[in-house]
């Protein structure tokens, strides 16, 4: 069966590559996909930063993904052959949104440092990680043919020539660590919880029924984006059932008590929270987490906290890994002591 999609590449901002070839191949005797050409000033890890080329072309979904790039900031060459799971992408595609249209139009393939590829399904309101691949290096006469006639160290500072705030951002603070973009692209399976309770100045309590502040805590909505380039807006309830993603970047759950209009806003610290998922779930073998939000708007008092059945004792997460704004009826009620973001941040 075919397909109406379009590809994209993306690569993080202040470590672009050049692609020198790159392609999706379809089922044996169909022509291959060229993966569109990116731009890293366009977009975040995970967007499509192509621009929309209006097509009326179906294609089979691919089989396998070829990609040959050179790193600029690394002043290094990679390659990759790999198959992809085509049953998976099939099934994905069958996948609608909430007006009934279907939910992906891109088959984004994003470059990381150090040779990382993911290859996502994305679209408007949601988005889906299909692989992470580790590219081998390659020797610079692999790529000769394409390094218009210098060497392959030239050309990159060539390239980094052109792209002033690159090369400063490099000069002054390097490589990402080599960890990263794994910790960022790993997998887990939780949920979210709102919890109902309040902080009596040395701990948590649950309410008495005759005191209960809301009727219920239920989200009008729970959004989120995530550090492996995948996002969801739906607020369909999804984030609130157990689903397979990674650590969150940004989390924004919204609820209502009487005529008042509550708005959290979460931002997780790129390093140390990703690091706090890891040392849960993978060093504690946790097949599952629920990931509970304490919220007290009444003495302004907020945790996160992971419960899982393979460790009966809640454990907090640090508060230094993420940072807190609170809205009332869009009046800010609260800000985290670390809270650094730019005015509008939550804007998203």
């Amino acid at each position: 069966m075919d397909y109406a999609y379009q590809t994209s590449e993306c690569m993080p901002r202040y470590y672009p590559v050049v692609v020198f070839r790159g392609f999706l191949n379809l089922e044996e005797g169909k022509e291959s996909r060229m993966i569109n050409r990116g731009n890293f000033r366009r977009g975040d890890w995970g967007d499509a930063t192509s621009y929309i080329v209006i097509s009326k072309h179906t294609y089979s979904m691919p089989v396998s993904i070829s990609l040959k790039w050179g790193a600029m900031t690394e002043k290094k060459a990679y390659a990759l052959e790999a198959p992809l799971d085509k049953e998976k992408i099939e099934r994905l595609w069958q996948r609608k949104d909430k007006n009934g249209e279907p939910l992906y139009e891109f088959i984004v393939v994003g470059i990381a440092p150090y040779g990382g590829v993911a290859v996502w399904l994305r679209g408007n309101y949601h988005s889906t990680l299909l692989h992470w691949f580790k590219g081998e290096e390659i020797d610079e006469e692999q790529i000769r043919d394409y390094l218009q006639g210098v060497s392959l160290e030239e050309y990159c500072r060539l390239s980094l020539e052109q792209n002033e705030d690159i090369k400063v951002h490099l000069e002054e603070k390097g490589l990402p660590p080599i960890d990263l973009y794994n910790d960022w692209m790993k997998q887990y399976r939780y949920r979210y919880i709102g919890l109902e309770e309040y902080y009596d100045g040395e701990q948590w309590q649950s309410y008495d029924v005759e005191d209960l502040f809301y009727d219920d805590l239920d989200f009008d909505d729970i959004t989120e984006e995530r550090f492996d380039g995948t996002h969801d807006v739906l607020c369909d309830d999804g984030l609130l059932r157990y689903h397979e993603a990674g650590c969150p970047k940004r989390l924004c759950v919204n609820w209502q008590v009487g005529n008042d209009n509550y708005s959290i806003y979460y931002w997780f610290d790129e390093q140390a929270a990703p690091q706090f998922f890891k040392q849960y779930f993978m060093i504690n073998a946790v097949e599952k987490a629920d990931i509970m939000l304490r919220i007290d708007t009444r003495t302004n008092r907020y945790e996160i906290v992971f419960k899982s059945e393979e460790i009966q004792t809640p454990q907090i997460m640090p508060a230094d890994t993420y940072q807190l704004l609170v809205f009332l009826n869009d009046n800010e009620l609260y800000r985290s002591e670390n809270f650094d973001q730019e005015d509008g941040a939550w804007d998203w």
